[in-house]
């Protein structure tokens, strides 16, 4: 699992830098982020007051307070991303067949009218897919209505900011825990709140086989203390707290127990979790922590894909390789190319490099095919005395029947024995007489003509004869 959390981690090292707008009714805390390699840092943190009053005097208050961070804000190299408190956002879980997660987007354009009380030109809004249960797909909907947003977009606009994307706490908080956690493996449940209202999110672990995957976000409540002591915040909280889940807490939740009659739980303080996972002590207000997380998205280092902004979904799905990756990838191919490029180069060479190596030793090699040649030829002769030496009796056998049985009369020129096969050529007075003579040895058998004999000038006739050499007859034992 390590192993698996390493090459993840890997796969995202680039050098980048981020920042983020955490904007709630009455404040802006802003976090500057970079990003190294696989090294974190905090480079920088403000916070500036935004005065409640009427619409226009909290624009202008808006754009003074902007404008006053704009000594801390590179647009052109710090990638922008605001977060939005809950409670100028609206939630929805909703849960839908799943024949509609195929066309996902066109099915909420036309069931969120009917789930928050705005029409769908009146917010910017994004989604997130959670889960399955049964038949059904859960679904979170978030929204923020445009006149709220604009508020802050118009602001930055004027002062040629654009933001790369727009979030609620809900998702920068846990992307907050899982980046400086690293995973979690048991259900975790995320407090806080401030300005009079409690926010409770619930994560789930997920595991495909022996893979972890990213987890689920459960649920996502803001209500007001009072909601939260007698509301559906408190059987919610029951409900999950059942699955004895790892709590964190931001801001204040010292006093969140006592209105649900039970005994403070351990709560790991998210302030701490991230002094311990940049290494710094910058961050002082537990209110910067939202600003963090969405900071997170412009490292690359979020679960939770939202963005409010609208065109975001289609852009993050045809989202491009990072810098690091992309010119990492562009050498590697080039490597690959030059590598695959050299085969026919290499195979050149030492084909060329094998022509001169047969060259000096053609002379070689020939010298030893005449040598073979040579000894193939003494081995022919070898085999042929080796027979002759087997057959010597056999044959001195033969001349002995034929010195005895040939006329004095006829002479013979030419004699091959092979294979029991005896063949003559010679002269004589009378050939056909030779036959006869052959006929009647106990040696030789099928005696007969091969050619035609002729008579020359000298009155003597030309034989070509064929005789069969009989096998040696065993004599009987005598009783």
């Amino acid at each position: 699992m390590k192993y698996i959390r390493w090459l993840q981690d890997v796969s995202k090292a680039d050098f980048l830098r981020s920042g983020g707008l955490y904007v709630t009714s009455d404040r802006l805390f802003l976090v500057r982020m970079r990003k190294n390699l696989l090294r974190f840092s905090i480079a920088q943190v403000e916070t500036r007051e935004v005065p409640l009053a009427k619409e226009n005097t909290r624009k202008e208050a808006l754009s003074e307070a902007i404008r006053s961070l704009l000594p801390h804000l590179d647009a052109v190299r710090d990638a922008l991303h605001l977060c939005i408190s809950f409670d100028q956002a609206i939630g929805a879980q909703l849960f839908l067949p799943q024949i509609a997660e195929e066309n996902l987007t066109k099915v909420l354009e036309y069931e969120i009218g009917r789930q928050i009380p705005f029409r769908r030109e009146e917010v910017y809004y994004d989604f997130l897919l959670t889960g399955r249960q049964r038949d059904k797909v859960s679904v979170f909907l978030f929204a923020v209505p445009k006149r709220s947003l604009d508020e802050i977009l118009n602001p930055l606009a004027s002062f040629g900011i654009k933001p790369r994307g727009v979030e609620i706490t809900a998702t920068a908080l846990s992307n907050y825990v899982l980046f400086c956690t690293g995973a979690i493996e048991n259900p975790a449940l995320v407090l806080g709140g401030e300005n009079g209202a409690w926010e409770m999110i619930g994560l789930n672990p997920r595991m495909d086989g022996w893979k972890q995957r990213e987890p689920e976000l459960i649920f996502a409540h803001s209500l007001p203390k009072t909601g939260w002591i007698q509301g559906p915040g408190r059987e919610i909280f029951h409900d999950f707290v059942h699955h004895s889940p790892r709590l964190f807490g931001w801001g204040s939740t010292d006093d969140f127990f006592l209105p649900l009659q039970r005994e403070a739980e351990p709560v790991e303080d998210l302030l701490a979790l991230g002094r311990r996972r940049f290494g710094e002590r910058k961050v002082e207000h537990p209110s910067f922590i939202p600003a963090i997380g969405a900071a997170l998205r412009g490292l690359r280092e979020t679960a939770f894909p939202v963005n409010l902004l609208p065109g975001s979904r289609e852009r993050r799905a045809g989202k491009a390789l990072s810098r690091l990756n992309g010119f990492l990838f562009g050498l590697l191919l080039v490597g690959l190319m030059g590598w695959g490029g050299s085969y026919p180069l290499k195979d050149e060479a030492r084909l060329r490099q094998f022509q001169k190596e047969n060259e000096k030793l053609a002379p070689a090699v020939q010298a030893l095919q005449r040598e073979e040649e040579e000894l193939t030829r003494l081995r022919k002769e070898v085999i042929f005395l080796n027979d002759l030496r087997q057959r010597k009796g056999e044959i001195l056998r033969i001349l002995d029947e034929l010195s005895r049985i040939t006329p004095s009369a006829a002479f013979l020129s030419n004699l091959r024995y092979r294979d029991k096969v005896l063949e003559l050529q010679g002269s004589a007075e009378n050939a056909s007489n030779l036959v006869p003579l052959l006929e009647r040895s106990p040696l030789f058998e099928n005696v007969g003509f091969n050619a035609p004999s002729n008579r020359g000038r000298d009155n003597r006739e030309t034989f070509s004869l064929k005789a069969e050499v009989e096998k040696p007859r065993k004599q009987e034992a005598r009783p």
